[in-house]
Order: C-alpha cells, then sequence, then structure tokens
C-alpha cells in the first residue's frame, strides 16, 4: 500500500513539474499576449492611417491582437518618451514618423530614431502637397507663392506641427522662394485639414492620402505637390518642382512611416516582429492600401533601415536647421551635414 502511495506521488510530481514547464516555456514565447501600438498623433491623420493599413495584416500574422493608442503631443516625442518608460519585451511598440529625426534639431526632446529605438520596418513613404479652402482666390501654386511674396505673412498656413514636413515644406518655399508664411501649428494633420476646409487657414501643407477624398469631392483644392514629377494617377497637380526648378533640387520631399521597439528590446522579439512585417508589407492586402492612399511603398529593416534613416535625418535636420526652424544645430549631436 505504502508502495503504490509513493508511486502515485511521485507520478503526480513528475505531472505537475511538465505542466509548470509547459506553462514557462508557453510564458517564454513571444508573443504570447496582445500587443499595444502607439501612435504620437490623432486617430485620423497620415501617421495613424497608415498604421491602420498594416498593423491589421501584422496581427494576422503574429496570432494576437495588436491594439492602437493615439497618444498626441510634443510632434508625437510625448508617445515616444511612453513606449521608452514601458517594459523593453515588444508588447509597447511604437508605430513613428519622420518627426523622430528632428527632434533633437527644434529642441523637442534628446531622442533619436536609431540611438534610442530599433527600426523594425520602414514600410512607406508619403508625398505632402500644398491645399486651399475651395472658394480660395488661389488657383495655382504660383499665385499662392507670389501673393506670399508680395505680402509677408499674411497667408496663414495649418500644419501638423514645429518641425513635420508640412512645417519643413512651407519653410523650403520661404527659404529658397523669398515668400514669407504665417505658420499655425495644429495637433495632427487631420486637425489642420479640417482647418483649411473650413477657411480657418489659407492652406494646409499635408499628405496626399489625407486629402486626395476631399480633393476629389471640391471640398478643398491641391495646388501642388511636393515632387519634380507629378503623382501617378494625379497627373493634374503641379509639381512644385516643374513650377520652381530652385526647389526641385531639394524634392520630392515627404515623411517616412515604420515600425519600431525600444533600444535593448531582445532580439528575438525583434527577429519575430520583423519576419513578421516581411510578410505583411508583401500582403497584397498593403500594396493595394498604399496604390489606392498614393503612398510609396518601401521596405526597410535591420542595418538598411539604419542607414536609411540616419542619411533621412541628416537631411532633414539641416534643412530645418538652415531654414531657421531649429533651435539646436545638428552638428551638437552629432549628426553629420549631407554632402
Amino acid at each position: 500500500m505504502a508502495k503504490k502511495f509513493y508511486l502515485l506521488f511521485f507520478v503526480l510530481v513528475f505531472l505537475t513539474a511538465s505542466l509548470f514547464i509547459g506553462c514557462a516555456q508557453k510564458d517564454d514565447s513571444y508573443p504570447n499576449r496582445n500587443i499595444i501600438a502607439v501612435v504620437g498623433f490623432n486617430p485620423g491623420g497620415p501617421t495613424d492611417v497608415i498604421a491602420r493599413g498594416i498593423l491589421p495584416i501584422l496581427q494576422e500574422e503574429l496570432g494576437v491582437g495588436i491594439g492602437i493608442n493615439n497618444m498626441p503631443g510634443a510632434a508625437s516625442a510625448t508617445a515616444a518618451s511612453h513606449v521608452l518608460s514601458q517594459p523593453k519585451d515588444g508588447y509597447t511598440v511604437f508605430f513613428g514618423s519622420e518627426i523622430m529625426s528632428i527632434w533633437q534639431t527644434m529642441g523637442t526632446m534628446d531622442l533619436h530614431p536609431t540611438r534610442d529605438f530599433i527600426p523594425v520596418k520602414i514600410v512607406s513613404e508619403a508625398i505632402p502637397v500644398l491645399a486651399v479652402p475651395p472658394n480660395s482666390r488661389f488657383n495655382s501654386a504660383r499665385e499662392f507663392v507670389e501673393y506670399a511674396k508680395a505680402h509677408p505673412g499674411e497667408l496663414r498656413i495649418g500644419t501638423a506641427g514645429p518641425g513635420t514636413v508640412p512645417h519643413i515644406s512651407g519653410l523650403l518655399l520661404q527659404q529658397y522662394l523669398g515668400a514669407e508664411f504665417t505658420f499655425v501649428p495644429y495637433e495632427g494633420g487631420k486637425p489642420a485639414i479640417t482647418a483649411v476646409m473650413g477657411a480657418q487657414v489659407d492652406a494646409t501643407i499635408e499628405m496626399v492620402q489625407s486629402m486626395v477624398s476631399s480633393f476629389e469631392s471640391g471640398d478643398l483644392k491641391i495646388l501642388a505637390s511636393f515632387t519634380n514629377e507629378p503623382i501617378a494617377g494625379l497627373e493634374e497637380i503641379e509639381p512644385f518642382g516643374k513650377i520652381y526648378p530652385e526647389v526641385g533640387q531639394h524634392l520630392p520631399y515627404g515623411p517616412y512611416f515604420g515600425l519600431f521597439v525600444a533600444k535593448d528590446t531582445p532580439e528575438k522579439v525583434v527577429e519575430t516582429l520583423e519576419k513578421a512585417m516581411d510578410k505583411a508589407v508583401a500582403d497584397q492586402r498593403w500594396i493595394d492600401y498604399c496604390d489606392s492612399m498614393y503612398l510609396v511603398r518601401v521596405d526597410y529593416s535591420g542595418d538598411a533601415a539604419v542607414k536609411y534613416l540616419e542619411d533621412w535625418t541628416s537631411r532633414s535636420a539641416w534643412l530645418l536647421y538652415d531654414a531657421g526652424g531649429g533651435e539646436n544645430s545638428p552638428a551638437d549631436f552629432g549628426i553629420k551635414r549631407p554632402e
């Protein structure tokens, strides 16, 4: 009887230990629970729109849910700081954009896209355009710019905030064309678009994918794109590079978008996310989404993503600083001037 008892006892101990080991192994796998993707701008803005195009596909590949947490403020630095404050386990990720590259120059926060983050995948670029209210007196970009040259500071351009691509794009027009605008900052692209549709400002510079439906419905007029060639499918929109060749040398100029995790996130977690993103960016649904939104699809990860970001940061930070829009010199942070 005693032998049977001890045998039963050891069997139970073995089964219990096996159960705990199995649970521990399962707990060690990634991901085994839902992920939060933090977006530093309001819902409906370009970064949010692009995140909502790729992340549903990513969650299918990972087999867990991905919830989007919109956390606007400080040109998305608030959201980035939040991500960095969380455990570096891949369960809080950052869907970021080009504004990361000029936080230091703007004096917003001493954070850098490759020093403080690991770029999992850069997935797309967008094309900024200049738009005016539907009843605006201006019917061409040349009319708009020439008026701004003759009436310095009178025209108000709504932007997604200081240092964003829309703001820097406006600074390019000031620096190289002699125009002068008054920039009105909003917390993201969607409020800026709403403002121009309601004629609260004279114009806005925002990403074409955020305005094309309003353009096609006649709720605003797009005067020009910050490109040298027409946008495929929107050839009626004039490229600034064709109108003003002196600006064309700095074009095309548009933001990047991608998925980031905090530095020191385990390599296995980064690899898992990267492999899933590889499949997501090749998915036909993402390809169709980009085409419908006039987005430029890109695919950078690993060393290629780091080089892309460092080159982009060098270019944008110095453009901002040279145009008088930056508080700090990029050189103070070791950002080399582009050759």
